[in-house]
């Protein structure tokens, strides 16, 4: 039987070693626990939204600076797109808002496919659209926490990780 080839790290990716590994995951469990901490003080309902948001901006997006504002107003389009479903309809009426609610995801994804106005219709819109528009959790409350709990977090990351990367620097 052939062995199947590792392809879980791409070519420019470093390799940990199980020492750096460990370190590592020590500072995750670290920075996690500090953004439940900081989400049970603000009170943030939805902080899944935050984690998905620093799974798509640290994990699809490698943490790239470039790439932290398209992620951030993707994820806040992605929820706004999502409240459509819900919040247009309430104020223009079933049909006419659920039309516009509908021709706006549809523009979304044509501009998508022409890849323009990639700093906010993106793939973390897409992901925040997808997750925003489960039944359960289209209410405007739930969509608001969620919106509150990825910029929070954003904030919190994007300090953590600016701050990880000047200390890499200083070392280097």
């Amino acid at each position: 039987m052939a062995a199947i080839p590792d392809t879980s790290q791409t070519s420019g990716d470093a390799v940990l070693t199980p020492k750096q590994g460990l370190l590592m995951l020590g500072g995750v469990i670290v920075a996690v626990a500090g953004l439940v901490a900081i989400g049970m003080i603000l009170k943030l309902t939805a902080l899944y939204g935050g984690f998905l948001f620093v799974l798509y901006w640290t994990g699809l997006g490698r943490a790239a600076p470039d790439q932290f504002w398209p992620a951030l107003l993707g994820a806040q389009g992605g929820i706004a797109l999502a409240w459509s479903f819900t919040g247009l309809p309430a104020l223009l009426g079933p049909v006419p808002g659920m039309a516009v609610a509908l021709a706006l995801v549809l523009l979304a994804v044509y501009l998508l496919l022409l890849h323009r106005a990639r700093w906010v219709v993106n793939h973390a819109m897409m992901l925040f659209l997808t997750v925003g528009a489960i039944p359960a959790l289209m209410d405007g409350a739930t969509l608001s926490q969620m919106s509150r709990a990825v910029v929070v977090t954003a904030a919190y990351v994007g300090a953590l990780v600016l701050a990880g990367r000047r200390l890499a620097g200083r070392r280097a």
